[in-house]
């Protein structure tokens, strides 16, 4: 989720809510896994997808190969030759070459190309050259979640343990969704496919279901599924592998792996037959696995991701295009902490011991526990441990200003558009981080249109008085529906690096709208202007006008608020709008004007289509005093009376035999709004005189 989202959580304080709209360069992916039967050999019952394309769900991945020559590799790119990469997928991510030990270089980005360019520091030409190993052209390229990502998690089903299964969805690590009670029959009312997909409160994932045919229980996924290959009181072994040895053809032999490492990663290795005793392997992940390997004789794959394994020839041989698949599953080390395993899930299915530690083929269950009791050899067991989604892509790295026009400010084609209908009265909107011309303009006049307002952001260099002025003036444009405040950028705390003290600078629309939803909330309305000592924004440390004092007699005037520190506290001051008519200078009568005009066309719906006449006007007068008498107790509208603040009329000057017969029934409001103090004069001086205290 975006800095400004969180902001906003942390300040609204369970006011308001946040919409929000993904805006693409068409090549963000959505993060994924698959999900497997309990049964063994293990097979794939479904996916589950984050709802939304990003690495917010998982950017996890793996990718090696050999380049095609050692002029592909400089100190500072490495050229893959790899035309399917999209730019940026790999930053943030790793490369090692197989021909140095113990040397990691940080990406810090890639092109289309396949080009990928690490930090400026970097010296792999030279490492290469210095390791001697001329023929060693292979490479490896991952990426880590870092403990950012979505997670799924599967038990039995809470009410019908032995037949269902339920899914609970955590975001970086903490518990987002869950659906306790899922089947896998389609004719169920709880068919898991039907009841995640369709549920409206679901915003984390997506699943897909590829059962066919009749099912049982044992077609329920599990987060790891397996048959155990050795026990102790404990500690449990992994088989990690299943083998069909005839998914093509119907050779019965039998496949061993050889020493697995930590580092070798889930994968489906196609196995095919040249001739009886000769195969290639090929990798679902990583492509062909090296040279044709002989039965009989240890096959060692040419990356260090791939197991290594040995096939055995059985009663009926392999022939010649014979196909069998190796599906090779190992635990994440350290991944399961905190889960659970069910030692033989078939004959004990609620004995479960609590998980200490684990590594790709090993599981570790707390002090004390005694697996044997129940687990055995060939029995199967079961993992319950969130699993964290991969292969996620952002899809930001060749935004343009066009992107964000058209996906989110396109009037009649933008997701914003839905929001009719929901009775969210006044939507405040920006574009954090984003201060193209184009964008905010597109913004601003789609806030208009849609009568809502826009937070216009100055470009985080923009710090004085004049520059502001000139911006709003010659760049943007001024408009009733746009406020703004300068600076609007802050330094906070950068979570990635609090034990050194480092700052992080991030646009402050966030922070604001978080503060305005609280103050709005408070009041229970728009009618207190969301400034003044009580708008904090504590997160702030720094600002980019650093210790200087804007001048906000200059700049209130013309509609730019500031954020200033007073009393130890960053705080926003002013309440004006960007507006072109001096009656809509005033941010909180904007704001309220846009929330009654937004909440009336969608509450007073109800009269549509009612019999036009004078009964059904004083109905509808009724109903409009009702709404605003609330308004006028809570002093958002000004008045010694409800009649002096507020003045409603429909009756038969407005509403004629004319009107009538168009279809029409008018109502004209007219209200006091609330006033604020911008100011505060006081007049002091010495008594006359004349003038007595008594």
């Amino acid at each position: 989720m975006p800095d400004a989202c969180y902001d906003f959580y942390d300040l609204a304080r369970g006011a308001g809510g946040v919409l929000l709209v993904r805006v693409t360069d068409g090549n963000e992916a959505q993060a994924d896994g698959t999900l497997y039967t309990r049964r063994v050999p293990r097979s794939p019952m479904g996916t589950i997808k984050a709802k939304n394309g990003g690495r917010w769900g998982g950017k996890k991945k793996e990718y090696t190969d050999d380049v095609s020559a050692s002029g592909k590799i400089l100190n500072t790119t490495l050229d893959t030759e790899d035309a399917t990469m999209t730019k940026d997928e790999w930053k943030g991510g790793w490369i090692r070459l197989d021909a140095v030990a113990n040397t990691l270089y940080p990406i810090v980005g890639n092109d289309a190309a396949g080009v990928i360019t690490v930090a400026s520091n970097s010296t792999m030409k030279d490492d290469w050259t210095a390791a001697a190993a001329p023929a060693n052209l292979r490479y490896y390229v991952y990426l880590e979640n870092e403990d950012k990502a979505l997670s799924y998690e599967i038990r039995d089903g809470e009410e019908k343990p032995d037949t269902e299964f339920g899914l609970f969805v955590y975001v970086d690590g903490v518990l987002a969704n869950n659906w306790p009670n899922l089947s896998v029959e389609p004719t169920d009312a709880r068919y898991w496919a039907d009841v995640i997909n369709d549920d409206t409160n679901n915003d984390e994932v997506v699943v897909t279901d590829s059962l066919t045919g009749a099912l049982t229980a044992d077609d329920r996924p599990a987060n790891y599924y397996g048959q155990i290959s050795a026990v102790t009181a404990t500690v449990l072994t992994s088989d990690l592998n299943d083998f069909d040895p005839d998914a093509t053809g119907d050779g019965d032999g039998t496949a061993a792996l050889g020493t697995t490492t930590d580092a070798m990663v889930d994968d489906t290795i196609t196995i095919t037959f040249s001739a009886p005793t000769t195969f290639t392997a090929v990798s679902a992940k990583f492509g062909s696995l090296g040279a044709a390997g002989t039965v009989g004789v240890l096959f060692t794959p040419n990356n260090d991701w791939s197991p290594p394994f040995t096939l055995t020839a059985g009663g009926t041989a392999w022939e010649l295009n014979d196909v069998a698949t190796l599906v090779y599953r190992p635990f994440i080390t350290d991944a399961l902490i905190g889960g659970y395993i069910y030692p033989d899930k078939v004959n004990a299915k609620k004995v479960r011991f609590r998980i200490v530690d684990n590594d790709h083929k090993t599981i570790t269950a707390a002090p004390g526990s005694d697996m044997t009791a129940d687990g055995a050899i060939s029995d199967y067991f079961m993992v319950v441990a969130p699993m964290e989604l991969e292969n996620g892509k952002d899809g930001i790295a060749d935004l343009t200003d066009a992107d964000y026009e058209n996906q989110a400010w396109n009037l009649g084609g933008s997701p914003f558009d839905r929001i009719l209908g929901r009775n969210l009265g006044l939507v405040k909107m920006g574009t954090p981080g984003n201060t193209a011309t184009a964008v905010q303009k597109a913004g601003i006049a789609y806030a208009d249109a849609k009568n809502h307002q826009y937070r216009l952001e100055f470009p985080s260099g923009t710090v004085t008085e004049e520059a502001a002025d000139t911006y709003v003036n010659d760049t943007i444009g001024r408009n009733d529906f746009a406020v703004s405040t300068l600076p609007s950028y802050g330094s906070v705390t950068d979570p990635e690096g609090q034990g050194q003290g480092k700052l992080k600078l991030v646009p402050l629309t966030g922070m604001i709208h978080g503060m305005e939803a609280r103050t709005a909330n408070a009041w229970k309305g728009y009618h207190k202007a969301a400034a003044g000592l009580d708008a904090k924004l504590p997160a702030i440390l720094e600002l980019p006008t650093g210790e200087a004092i804007l001048n906000e007699e200059y700049l209130n005037p013309i509609g730019i608020g500031i954020v200033k520190k007073v009393k130890g506290n960053f705080i926003v001051w002013g309440d004006r709008t960007l507006n072109t008519s001096p009656e809509w200078k005033w941010k909180h009568q904007r704001e309220m004007i846009c929330y009654y005009e937004n909440v009336l066309r969608e509450s007073f719906d109800w009269i549509v289509f009612a019999i036009n006449d004078p009964i059904e006007q004083i109905r509808l007068l009724s109903s409009l005093k009702a709404f605003f008498l609330p308004e006028w107790v809570k002093r958002a509208l000004r008045g010694d009376s409800f009649e002096e603040a507020a003045v409603i009329r429909s009756d038969s000057e407005l509403n004629t035999d004319a009107t009538r017969a168009a279809g029409d029934m008018i109502a004209e409001i007219k209200l006091r709004l609330a006033d604020t103090v911008e100011r505060l004069t006081l007049r002091i001086g010495k008594q006359g005189v004349f003038e007595s205290f008594g």
